[in-house]
């Protein structure tokens, strides 16, 4: 019997529905071609890369009517180049060499970046690459492949004398002897129709995408752009890309001004989880950062201000693959709440094989499919089970789930304890008024029979001394100093004596106690542990609820109030037992934070 053979599939069938292989937009598109540029500057062990991005605009007549479109777009870089073998592999479906990278440039991985991403955006692709002046063309050419009457099977490599005119107008006159250009034309698919404001589209994802490879000065991002008529091409326009920080900790970004300059975010403990994978151990590293108060606006909440609108676009959980972002993850995101845009994460992982199959690495780059958030609630309550219940079922029936639903989890719940931070500073901004504990305590203090020092502290220091003491300490806690002398002068009008704020201070104590002019100044030390792992759950807890109410965050400040009247007393009676107090709240204060740290070793 004569056999007859088949092919699985024909370009012809094939290229049409590869087209829609998903990428979010032009710009991850590009990526794509950006990527390659790096690994090849990577592999030559270059301690700088520059890549340009090169838009070409000309006028078309449309419907009668002459409009500016974008017409070529070009990726240009000076690392390696390639010869005739790899450049027959470049615009091959799989076959690219940049999946066999390993190491801090490893960003390939499955080897369809460049033919994917081109006939997402261009029906005609041209590759010109030179090495040592010796010149090669390739191109992929979606309508000649489609009518052609024979079948289009393999890549063509040419080799030429000279780089074509259109090319050499466009890079530099002078360049290096090896090279690469990727040039898209016919751009059927792209989303970039004029270059309108396009560098400030090129910037907020591009430089989101490259921050740490831009901020750290090893790739430098070139966009330039250029009008096209009859031929001849003029550069309009010449910058470099700058980071864009969705953490908002590097400088010299793309956040508005005065924020492009400094850092608007504080960064946050980070979270450290481990897999272990085929026998290997491998490290999951999770970043928080929560914007300072001026950054969130001292006068007046900042969301509707430039810099407000920029955290906005950013906000969501930034997935970083081997320095490289793969996409904002949203599903985190509460779009009811307006404050949410000023906490953010980045998940980091390496760009090895098995840490992309464990985490779903999508083979355009553009996501990992398994990490999303998981609503524990819902899912423990779908499965009739306890939270710890669940997990112990995950971690022996499925890792990949159990590991993919702590990292959820711990995102969700550090998360959430950032914005109640905020929510919790704003609160203070508010008059205390009667049954707070600061009131509270204040007519404890007037009510005792036997006299503190304090007390005769207190009644000695004139009132304008009082709000002084007080302005000054709300101050160091971060209010702007009208805000502390308004809230400083009710607050001595109502004759509160006691004033709790939080603040980083150096000592290891959980809280401090402070005497000023006869007041308590009690300071909750964000710098412990407890501060975001516990103080604020405890605020969460008593939103919402009257002071009337039992709460547990009343009830704690009320404890650190007994503690501050404690010490006023014993000062004044017996100074030994005083130093005692002390050392036992710097112990105490000890234990606590490594209770709250012990199983994060």
């Amino acid at each position: 019997m004569n056999k007859i053979k088949h092919k699985y599939n024909t370009v012809k069938n094939t290229i049409l529905s590869d087209r829609r292989n998903g990428f979010k937009n032009t710009a991850y598109a590009v990526a794509e071609l950006i990527d390659n540029s790096i690994q090849s500057a990577f592999r030559l062990k270059h301690k700088k890369t520059e890549v340009t991005l090169i838009i070409v605009e000309e006028k078309f007549s449309i419907s009668g009517k002459n409009y500016d479109r974008i017409s070529e777009i070009h990726v240009f870089d000076e690392a390696e180049g390639m010869d005739q073998e790899t450049l027959g592999k470049a615009l091959s479906k799989g076959q690219s060499e940049n999946k066999n990278d390993v190491g801090y440039g490893r960003m390939g991985r499955y080897g369809f970046g460049l033919y994917m991403s081109s006939i997402s955006q261009c029906k005609r692709t041209e590759i010109h690459t030179w090495q040592n002046k010796r010149y090669l063309k390739s191109w992929l050419d979606i309508d000649e492949i489609v009518n052609s009457e024979e079948e289009i099977e393999y890549v063509p490599v040419q080799e030429i004398e000279d780089l074509p005119k259109n090319i050499k107008d466009i890079i530099p006159k002078t360049f290096e002897k090896n090279g690469t250009v990727v040039s898209w034309t016919n751009l059927d698919l792209t989303k970039w129709k004029t270059a309108t404001g396009l560098f400030k589209n090129v910037e907020d994802e591009i430089g989101r995408i490259y921050r740490y490879f831009i901020n750290d000065g090893s790739v430098q991002i070139k966009f330039k752009f250029f009008k096209k008529t009859g031929g001849n091409y003029k550069l309009v326009e010449e910058n470099f890309v700058r980071p864009n920080d969705p953490l908002y900790l590097m400088k010299n970004t793309t956040c508005p001004n005065p924020w492009s300059k400094k850092a608007g975010f504080v960064e946050s403990r980070p979270e450290k989880l481990h897999v272990n994978l085929n026998g290997n151990k491998h490290e999951i590293l999770i970043k928080f950062a929560i914007a300072t108060e001026e950054f969130r606006g001292k006068e007046k909440p900042a969301g509707s201000e430039p810099h407000g609108k920029h955290a906005l676009r950013n906000n969501g959980v930034s997935i970083i693959r081997s320095g490289r972002e793969l996409e904002v993850n949203k599903s985190w995101n509460n779009p009811s709440e307006s404050r949410w845009r000023w906490a953010n994460a980045e998940i980091h992982f390496d760009g090895i094989k098995e840490m992309d199959d464990f985490f779903q690495v999508k083979p355009n780059k553009t996501g990992a499919e398994n990490i999303y958030y998981r609503d524990i609630k819902k899912i423990i309550s779908d499965y009739e089970m306890t939270e710890p219940a669940y997990m112990n079922y995950l971690q022996e029936t499925n890792q990949e789930e159990y590991v993919a639903t702590k990292i959820s989890n711990k995102i969700k719940e550090r998360l959430d304890d950032m914005i109640e931070t905020i929510k919790e500073y704003r609160s203070k901004k508010s008059i205390p008024i009667g049954g707070t504990p600061e009131d509270t305590t204040s007519k404890y203090r007037n009510k005792r029979k036997n006299k503190t020092q304090q007390d005769k502290e207190k009644e000695k220091a004139t009132k304008a001394q009082r709000i002084k003491a007080m302005q000054d300490r709300l101050v160091a806690s971060g209010m702007s100093e009208d805000e502390a002398m308004n809230f400083a002068k009710a607050s001595i009008d109502r004759d509160i004596s006691t004033i709790i704020t939080s603040e980083k201070i150096s000592s290891p104590y959980f809280f401090d106690v402070r005497f000023n002019e006869g007041q308590y100044q009690i300071i909750i030390n964000k710098s412990h542990p407890a501060y975001l792992e516990f103080f604020n759950l405890l605020e969460k807890e008593s939103e919402g609820r009257s002071f009337e109410e039992p709460s547990s965050d009343r009830a704690v400040k009320l404890m650190l109030a007994a503690w501050a009247s404690l010490e006023d007393e014993s000062s004044s009676t017996n100074s030994e037992y005083s130093n005692h107090l002390q050392d036992i709240k710097l112990r105490w204060s000890q234990i606590f934070r490594d209770l709250l740290t012990i199983n994060k070793d």
